[in-house]
């Protein structure tokens, strides 16, 4: 009875589940989703950089899509234009650079719409992404004044003419590129003529010879997207002299910070511990299934006595 009931069990899971999952997996076999994000930025090198980068989605985790064709183009008064085409590399990104001042079409408020498109592939599904941005341009230089240290940022617009025209009223955020991240270090209102400046740090760590680059971002601005700038300066504290009576323990130092070895103690005790704990239990098993031994008589005399 026992038997016949595991056999009924068995029949029902398979005819019952079984479509179900070969539905899911055909379902699965079509083209895989991609994702497409797109951003325009302003440089200081008068350029527009146009970046898109393509993933690919699965369930649980995004791939990167490599050697995807990413045509980029320009909205007009009648159709679209395209402007170039590039491949995507190992990072799923494509990078198009083109010209700010240029005669491109501009909706009433001076915006240029840029698109980016990918076709699609039989494995993989067609992706796109607009934006519109309206050209600007940043400047960072640096003073000083009253023994104190600035950075200074003047922004600029680009009109459909080629003209500057400034920018002001925007807010610009200042950074430290780090080893794995940016530092800020201010954040500056511009004036109504496009300028604006803040106090540098003073305690900032720099390469050997106290050199910095400072970075200056309007960041996803509505008109403008993304405008970007950069400047070195050697205002930077030199490696060489930060703490040189002792060793530093920073992130970037080739000595680690005390709180990270004090944590991989913590963690590497633990591993260990239970690679301890493990064998112990282990000799303890092998040592408790062993037979005991048991001492026979020598004579038969000697276990009458016994």
């Amino acid at each position: 009875m026992k038997r016949f009931r595991n056999i009924l069990l068995i029949i029902l899971i398979t005819a019952g589940f079984a479509p179900g999952f070969a539905q899911n997996k055909a379902d699965t076999t079509g083209p895989a989703k991609t994702i497409m994000t797109f951003t325009c930025t302003s440089n200081s090198a008068d350029s527009i950089v146009l970046k898109s980068q393509i993933t690919v989605r699965h369930d649980d985790w995004n791939m990167n899509l490599m050697n995807a064709v990413v045509i980029f183009s320009v909205a007009g008064k009648d159709a679209a234009q395209i402007i170039g085409q590039v491949k995507t590399g190992t990072d799923g990104v494509a990078i198009l650079k083109v010209p700010a001042k240029n005669s491109y079409f501009r909706s009433p408020e001076g915006m240029i719409g840029f698109k980016a498109e990918y076709a699609g592939a039989s494995k993989y599904e067609a992706s796109a992404g607009e934006a519109g941005i309206k050209p600007g341009r940043l400047i960072v230089t640096f003073y000083d004044q009253d023994s104190l240290r600035f950075v200074k940022v003047t922004a600029f617009q680009l009109e459909a003419d080629g003209k500057e025209q400034p920018l002001g009223k925007q807010t610009v955020l200042v950074y430290v590129p780090r080893m794995l991240s940016l530092l800020k270090i201010a954040e500056i209102t511009l004036d109504s003529l496009g300028s604006g400046s803040a106090e540098f740090p003073k305690d900032i760590i720099g390469d050997a010879a106290g050199n910095l680059k400072v970075i200056a971002q309007i960041e996803e601005n509505d008109l403008y997207g993304n405008i970007t700038a950069h400047a070195s300066i050697n205002w930077g504290v030199p490696k060489h002299l930060k703490n040189a009576e002792r060793p530093t323990r920073e992130l970037w130092t080739p000595i680690a910070p005390l709180w990270m070895i004090i944590t991989l103690i913590i963690m590497l005790s633990g591993v260990w511990g239970h690679y301890v704990y493990t064998m112990v239990q282990l000799f303890m098993i092998k040592k408790k299934s062993l037979p005991v031994k048991t001492e026979e008589p020598e004579n038969e005399e000697t276990a009458i006595k016994e």
